[in-house]
């Protein structure tokens, strides 16, 4: 009976600590550029419809860098998800001539004038997610509850001094989506190398949504590690507020460091 209940508590010990609590923390850069156009309808305005404004030639948006924070809580409990929480910012600026009839929300230029204008974009991502394969090869998939913020400013400079006056616009928005998660992992024996894909998409009505993270990671000791990799962010939304229609693409390279423990 001593025996049974030995070899019973040994296994049961087995299962219970065949894995512990870790997880990872990153902190990284992101270097992204800009592509595609956004344009703003103002309800009540006789102005007509929003000028199709591209995102490099007409609002002069470049390259830029911005942080970048990711969590994730791994445990051994048994249905209960794992935890990612994240966060990304997005802000670019912008200063030049337009053509004829360039219109955002308000503003209507009719001949060349100059704008300046901004672009803040936060996004906050709680991922709830369970571990399919956990070896060499490693894969997740679950689901994100993912938050948008943002603002657009658009001032328009028309005139000659001493007679110039300025208008401005500044449109908030703010989306939430529930996306689909998946992340792949590839562990090189015998290295201390690994490969990665991570991703979420959403799609429903007349919102598109999808980010991806292609990276290679070198893990020294104690967990610290170095990830460098390319990141793309793309949104294609007429629901982020009435009258803002918007077909974005931010992607670039990035790096970040790793704590994996």
């Amino acid at each position: 009976m001593i025996k049974k209940l030995t070899l019973a508590s040994l296994l049961t010990s087995g299962l219970l600590y065949a894995d512990t609590i870790g997880g990872e923390f990153f902190i990284g850069m992101y270097s992204h550029t800009p592509s595609g156009y956004a344009s703003y309808t103002e309800p009540y305005t006789g102005l007509g419809l929003g000028t199709s404004a591209d995102l490099e030639d007409t609002l002069h948006w470049e390259s830029n860098e911005n942080i970048f924070l990711k969590a994730y809580i791994e445990h051994p409990a048994p249905l209960i998800p794992n935890v990612k929480v994240a966060f990304t910012q997005l802000s670019h600026e912008g200063t030049g001539e337009v053509g004829n009839d360039f219109v955002w929300g308000g503003i209507h230029i009719p001949t060349l004038g100059t704008i300046e204008n901004s672009l803040d974009i936060s996004k906050y991502d709680l991922t709830l997610y369970y571990e399919l394969l956990d070896n060499w090869a490693e894969a997740d998939i679950g689901v994100t509850l993912g938050y948008i913020d943002g603002n657009i400013d658009v001032t328009a400079l028309t005139g000659f001094e001493p007679f110039s006056f300025s208008h401005t616009e500044s449109t908030d928005f703010s989306l939430f989506m529930p996306t689909l998660y998946g992340k792949a992992r590839f562990n090189i024996p015998s290295t201390d190398i690994s490969l990665q894909f991570e991703g979420d998409i959403f799609s429903y009505d007349d919102t598109t949504f999808y980010t991806y993270e292609l990276s290679a990671r070198y893990t020294f000791s104690m967990g610290l590690g170095i990830e460098a990799g390319y990141k793309a962010l793309h949104l294609d939304s007429q629901d982020l507020v009435d009258g803002l229609v918007v077909d974005m693409d931010f992607d670039g390279p990035y790096a970040a460091v790793v704590w994996d423990f």
